[in-house]
């Protein structure tokens, strides 16, 4: 009976340690790569947001907008977008009700992560006022 309280202990403890060893932060090796054009089709996920990695060669300015898809309507689709450093500092924001923000910044080289939240008022997986895509230019 004791050797069963002992193992079953341990199993606890085990379980209830996992998460806490857990590596929670996204590295940008794992997200997928914004590069200069327009990339693909996105979905707002009502709060949920979307990340991106960036990497910047060379002083210069970035511009990041997005853009629903020509005939959708973007009416209340409240849109961000929060652009990291390498070392997890926020450099710049911009945000829309409307869904078209516009992220302008002069960037010094290294990874930048972007990340994309943003809500749309009656938009379903199966409807385009969901949509965007990113427009991006350095």
């Amino acid at each position: 009976m004791k050797v069963k309280s002992i193992i079953f202990g341990s199993l606890v403890a085990s379980i209830l340690s996992t998460p806490a060893l857990a590596n929670y932060g996204t590295n940008n090796q794992d997200l997928p790569l914004l590069e200069r054009g327009v990339s693909s089709t996105q979905l707002l996920a009502q709060g949920q947001s979307k990340s991106f990695s960036i990497n910047i060669q060379e002083a210069t300015t970035l511009k990041v907008a997005s853009e629903h898809f020509p005939g959708a309507t973007s009416a209340g689709n409240r849109i961000s977008a929060v652009l990291y450093n390498a070392a997890g500092q926020q450099v710049a924001e911009a945000s829309s009700p409307r869904g078209h923000f516009e992220l302008v910044r002069q960037l010094q080289p290294g990874n930048y992560q972007l990340e994309v939240t943003g809500n749309a008022l009656g938009g379903t997986k199966e409807s385009d006022n969901n949509r965007y895509e990113l427009h991006v230019d350095y």
